[in-house]
């Protein structure tokens, strides 16, 4: 296929709540949707999912809208392409976000443009026709954090995860517990301990996680092999693990035991897909998580989500929890805790474009050697 025109969208969502970690607080979601044109006039879409400050990784998104539009796509219009994956041959990894989010467009392209789903695109494998959600929950006085939990059990959501910080990240889950002893219950501490805390990190074990996300400023794998040897409580990791060498070097150290993987933060889903191959030979446990993101995204790790070797239910819940409308049809939706993947060709959505353009602040349309601006 060719590759005729790219057009990005930077888009600003406003949340239905404010998200709140140990790192940042978000009101709004910005983010860029990237739409492909080919040679037939079949679309393709995908998102580019960095942050506008550096505080989950190096990449912004004005990094990624920068190395988009004046060094990715200009390799791309007008070439030819037999599958959506060739791209990393002669695109380096640099700026993961963006690349990411190019390679998806394409894929959602090619699949639909080949009448497949994505999934019979990228992995010729037995899939699940339903996933269950998983509830995120930001760093909340306790009161709240039972009140949030007591209502999305009541729509039919186990798995739970708790943003948690030193100051009282131990009292928050006691409490939890002690309320709800059989949830599926794991926590995400943004890199907000430092490994002379292990004492504290330790008392963790006493309340039967699930795992432990990313619990050490540091990110250093040596100071994670230390801690995995004195925890119980598996170790997970999420933005320490951008590249294969990382997966490699801290499956060599048993630095963790799960791996939460999110297709923008390593690069694209061909580089999700080389690492889930390794963690199936190495015997690691993989998850697929979220990064508070439009439909676009999300419904590309529904669908990754639907692997029969994910080890829990990932981070992906109903569009109404995020946003009063999302940019997707139909929307993501729960029934009793669960999510059916789409059956139709690509991403098996299709995009409401009215609504992308409502939360459009920038537009840039790309064609040959033409640049559109609005």
């Amino acid at each position: 296929m060719r590759i005729e025109r790219i057009e990005l969208f930077h888009i600003k969502i406003p949340l239905n709540f404010t998200f709140k970690t140990s790192q940042a607080t978000l009101k709004h979601r910005e983010t860029i949707i990237i739409k492909g044109t080919d040679e037939l006039g079949n679309t393709g879409y995908g998102e580019v999912v960095a942050f506008n400050e550096p505080f989950y990784t190096n990449e912004t998104l004005i990094d990624s809208k920068d190395i988009l539009i004046n060094c990715y796509i200009p390799k791309l219009i007008n070439k030819e392409i037999e599958h959506p994956f060739h791209i990393h041959k002669w695109m380096d990894l640099s700026y993961p976000m963006a690349l990411a989010g190019l390679e998806n467009t394409l894929v959602d392209l090619y699949a639909r443009r080949n009448k497949k789903s994505i999934m019979d695109v990228v992995f010729n494998e037995e899939t699940k026709d339903h996933i269950y959600g998983g509830i995120v929950l930001g760093d909340l006085h306790i009161p709240s954090l039972i009140e949030q939990i007591h209502l999305y059990k009541k729509e039919g959501y186990t798995r739970f995860k708790i943003k948690i910080k030193p100051e009282d990240g131990f009292i928050k889950l006691k409490a939890i517990r002690e309320q709800y002893p059989n949830i599926q219950l794991l926590v995400d501490a943004n890199k907000s301990y430092k490994i002379e805390q292990i004492k504290l990190l330790k008392k963790l074990d006493s309340l039967n996680l699930l795992c432990i996300e990313e619990p050490l400023d540091s990110g250093d794998f040596l100071e994670y092999e230390k801690l995995q040897k004195e925890m119980k409580t598996p170790i997970c990791l999420d933005e320490s693990i951008q590249t294969m060498d990382d997966l490699k070097r801290a499956i060599k150290l048993n630095a963790f035991k799960v791996v939460n993987l999110k297709v923008g933060r390593v690069g694209g889903i061909y580089y999700a897909k080389e690492m889930i191959q390794l963690c199936r030979e190495n015997h690691i446990k993989y998850w697929i998580g979220s990064m508070v993101e439009s439909g676009i995204s999300k419904i590309l790790h529904v669908h990754l989500g639907s692997l029969k070797d994910t080890c829990m239910p990932g981070d992906l819940s109903s569009s109404k929890r995020y946003f009063k409308k999302d940019v997707i049809k139909p929307e993501i939706i729960t029934k009793n805790g669960m999510i059916k993947i789409p059956k139709g060709h690509g991403l098996g959505v299709e995009i409401d474009e009215d609504i992308l353009k409502n939360y459009t602040i920038d537009y840039i349309k790309i064609s040959g050697e033409q640049y559109e601006f609005n």
